[in-house]
């Protein structure tokens, strides 16, 4: 008794404080680095999908594209690579083109000022989904965000143009091919359906 007094007034502290300080300063460090270090594991996460599509091995790529979009759901590339793994069999399958458009709405409300996942929410009403009044929506939102998007517009002014608006698809193909000038498809689109 008299060695623990001694200790504690020479500001020893008795080894079960030490031990207790050290797993504490290990938990705050494991939080803090946790918090800090989200991003990195995200995208370390998503090129481990990466890999697996490369391999071709599509459902654990998936999940670990789905994993990343949790572990930081700021980043746009694994919201658009596991909307297009989807997507995939979108045109057969109706579950899996739903499940592409959830992913990318969910992956828009995440990333509101993505040009990228605004594009190809586009493409998947376009293509897949023919749903032309909400492609032309997604595509208006993706120029909005990424001028500079040559394709964006051209399937912006598709959208139009299949919707019944020729005057706005002749605008839009004109912002295209200011874009890219040698851009042959929105040049034969002006031509052929400018009054």
């Amino acid at each position: 008794m008299a060695d623990a007094k001694t200790a504690l007034d020479n500001g020893v502290r008795p080894y079960v404080v030490r031990t207790y300080d050290r797993w504490i300063i290990l938990v705050v460090v494991l939080v803090a680095g946790w918090f800090l270090f989200r991003p990195i594991i995200g995208y370390v996460v998503y090129y481990r999908g990466l890999s697996f599509e490369r391999m071709l091995n599509i459902d654990v790529a998936e999940r670990y594209y789905a994993k990343s979009t949790r572990i930081y759901p700021y980043l746009v590339e694994p919201w658009l690579a596991l909307a297009v793994l989807q997507d995939m069999d979108g045109r057969v399958n109706a579950a899996d083109f739903h499940a592409a458009l959830s992913t990318l709405k969910e992956g828009l409300a995440n990333n509101p000022h993505s040009g990228a996942l605004s594009f190809q929410l586009c493409r998947d009403y376009y293509e897949v989904g023919r749903d032309y009044k909400s492609a032309l929506a997604s595509c208006m939102r993706s120029v909005k965000d990424d001028p500079a998007n040559k394709f964006a517009w051209d399937y912006g002014a598709w959208a139009a143009h299949k919707s019944g608006d020729e005057k706005d698809a002749v605008v839009y193909w004109r912002h295209a091919l200011a874009l890219d000038p040698n851009y042959v498809t929105a040049a034969r689109a002006i031509l052929r359906f400018t009054p």
